[in-house]
Order: C-alpha cells, then sequence, then structure tokens
C-alpha cells in the first residue's frame, strides 16, 4: 500500500464517505504562504454507490514540526470551526479532525474549499497596497459586518466555553498580555529596551471590560479569501484561526488596523483609514471603541508579532527548521522595535 501524502488522504476521505467506492486525489497543492501549519489544497474524485462521480475541494491543515505559534494544538481551533459551519460568518465548513499521528503523522482537520483568493499584505511595485480603490469599497462593509457578526455569535449555545472565558474585569487583557510575554521569555533571546517597557506599561494598564466573545485573534488582510466575479466582490472566507479565543472583541479591531497589515497605506488592512474603520465598527456592532482599550490593543499587537518573531527565529537557530523566512524575522525586528516606539510616542506615528 503506497504512503505517499496522496495516498493516505484518499484512504482518510474514503473511511469518512460511507457507501463510497473510489476517492481518487486529482490535484494536491502545498501553500508556501502560510508561516504556521502546514496547509495542502486538493480536489479529489468521490465515486458513490451508485456509481456518481463527484468532485470536491478539499483543505487539510496540519501541525508543523516545529513554527510560530509552537506548541501546537489543532484540536480547539477544529472545534470552533466544526461550530461554526452553518453559521452566516464565511468561515470553512470544518468536518473532519484527526489527532491520530499513524494517520498523516501528525494532527491534522480537514476543511472544506471555498472559492476566492488572498490578498497578501504587501506594498505593489507602485508603492500602492495590494487592493483597488472599487474592492476596497466593496469589501470594507463585508469585513466589518463579518467582524461584527464574529463578536456577536452566542459562544455558550455553540458550545465554545471550553475556550475558558475570562472573568470580568482586566482578565482578559493580563491573560492575553501574559501569554506573549511568556512566548517571548520561552525564546530565549535578547529583548529590546523597547520592548520590556512596553510590556512593563501594558501591565500597569491593563482595560477592564465587562464582555468577553469569540476573538479570532488573527483577523486582517491576509486571512481573508476575497472571490471577485462578473457579480462583483464577495468576502468568501476567513481563514487561519489558529489564535482563536475568548476576550475583548477590541483585541481583534486593534489587531485589523494595526500598523503590521497596512501594506504600505495608511489604511487599517488596506481598506479604509483606521478611525473610519473604528466608526464602521461601532455601527455594525454596537459596540464603542474605547480609546484607551484600542490604545492597549494596538500596543499588544506588536508585543504579540514580537512573541511569534521571537519564536521563529528560536526554532531556527535550535535547526528545528529549515524555513529560512524565520531567519529574517532577526532583520525584520528593528522595524518591529520602530513600530513600538511610534506607540509610545517617542517618534513621530505616520499620519492617516
Amino acid at each position: 500500500m503506497s504512503d505517499s501524502l496522496e495516498a493516505k488522504l484518499e484512504r482518510f476521505l474514503l473511511a469518512r464517505h460511507p457507501g463510497a467506492r473510489r476517492v481518487k486525489m486529482i490535484s494536491l497543492e502545498r501553500s508556501t504562504e502560510g508561516f504556521s501549519q502546514e496547509t495542502f489544497s486538493f480536489e479529489v474524485e468521490i465515486d458513490d454507490e451508485k456509481g456518481l462521480t463527484s468532485r470536491r475541494g478539499f483543505v487539510a491543515k496540519r501541525a508543523p514540526v516545529a513554527g510560530l505559534l509552537e506548541p501546537y494544538d489543532l484540536e480547539p481551533e477544529f472545534r470552533v470551526l466544526k461550530a461554526l459551519s452553518d453559521d452566516p460568518l464565511p468561515s470553512p465548513p470544518t468536518p473532519w479532525f484527526e489527532a491520530d499521528p499513524a494517520v498523516l503523522e501528525r494532527p491534522f482537520y480537514v476543511m472544506e474549499r471555498l472559492p476566492g483568493e488572498v490578498p497578501i499584505p504587501a506594498a505593489q511595485p507602485d508603492g500602492q497596497g495590494p487592493l483597488d480603490p472599487a474592492t476596497r469599497s466593496a469589501l470594507t462593509p463585508q469585513v466589518v459586518a463579518a467582524l461584527a457578526r464574529l463578536h456577536a455569535i452566542d459562544w455558550r449555545a455553540r458550545g465554545l466555553g471550553f475556550l475558558g472565558a475570562p472573568r470580568r474585569g482586566r482578565e482578559a487583557a493580563l491573560r492575553e498580555l501574559s501569554r506573549w510575554q511568556a512566548r517571548i521569555e520561552a525564546a530565549r533571546l535578547p529583548v529590546a529596551p523597547v520592548m520590556q517597557e512596553a510590556l512593563g506599561w501594558l501591565r500597569r494598564h491593563a482595560p477592564a471590560t465587562d464582555e468577553a466573545t469569540l476573538v479570532h485573534g488573527d483577523f486582517r488582510l491576509g486571512n481573508w479569501l476575497v472571490e471577485k466575479s462578473p457579480e462583483g466582490v464577495r468576502l468568501s472566507g476567513l481563514l487561519d484561526w489558529e489564535m482563536v479565543h475568548l476576550g475583548d472583541p477590541l483585541e481583534d479591531v486593534a489587531w485589523c488596523s494595526s500598523l503590521l497589515w497596512r501594506a504600505g497605506s495608511p489604511l487599517a488592512s488596506g481598506l479604509v483609514p483606521p478611525s473610519e474603520f473604528y466608526a464602521l465598527y461601532a455601527e455594525a456592532s454596537g459596540r464603542a471603541v474605547d480609546p484607551e482599550r484600542l490604545r492597549f490593543y494596538e500596543l499588544l499587537s506588536l508585543v504579540k508579532m514580537s512573541a511569534i518573531m521571537l519564536t521563529g527565529i528560536r526554532a531556527f537557530r535550535d535547526g528545528r527548521t529549515p524555513d529560512l523566512r524565520m531567519a529574517i524575522f532577526d532583520h525584520q525586528l528593528p522595524f518591529l522595535m520602530a513600530a513600538v516606539a511610534m506607540l509610545r510616542g517617542w517618534l513621530p506615528a505616520p499620519a492617516e
């Protein structure tokens, strides 16, 4: 019996389609864009018990040997996606999770492949962002509506309490700060003085909130599937739920509008000026965008990215991954520290 990845996935899918006579791999491609989990996009032919053949597209996400968000546990992410599979939110329907390493060497889950392409958060050769004005105009209200919908989901009714809801008060903010500070410390690499100061400021100024919502954790340009057709532009999918948790909804708002994802423009995730994004979100969600909470999560976004980069650098230096992109983070950290200095008011911030 073949032990190729194609054959393993064929056997896995055949076992999950009762009555199917055959599952044949038509195409299999590994995505090289993601930095975290291993992602495989594939299409199969399925012969049912009546001899009828259909084609279906899937995406498999597998835990890497080493990566930016280690240690990896894909099951919570899978459980969230499965719980949301029938929700109007454009998250990919996700039917299967497998923890047995005998199947595909490491834990993985499989979701349905959605149409569309992912705009990359990088400036174009002309210095502009990746989205043209017409796309920005059509996409902005859909992105805002999706974020508002995400934060309105009744996570208790969906059975997502296993994520652990923070208590009212400062726990949501302090828990996320501690999470990322622990990852910085685990990397065992020098921490710039500006980052040390930022961590202290965040600890002293952690804001309180009375609500806990589902938080995507990585809601931003680069994790949206966008489908373009003669009918227009459509937000067809929300991707990369590795950092999903329960917390303060303004964490997602700040991350989406962060300096990290403006793609060479002054626009929040390449869409609209941050102030306009906040106003649109407030209108769509019915939730005030408190400036003090937002300020905290804006700075926490940079701490979070620093922790992710340091984790990747450590994995590369330890020889646990050959991915040269992890090594490049060494050269990107100074720019991240400059962004921290901007938010702390020590360097001039870019104008909207």
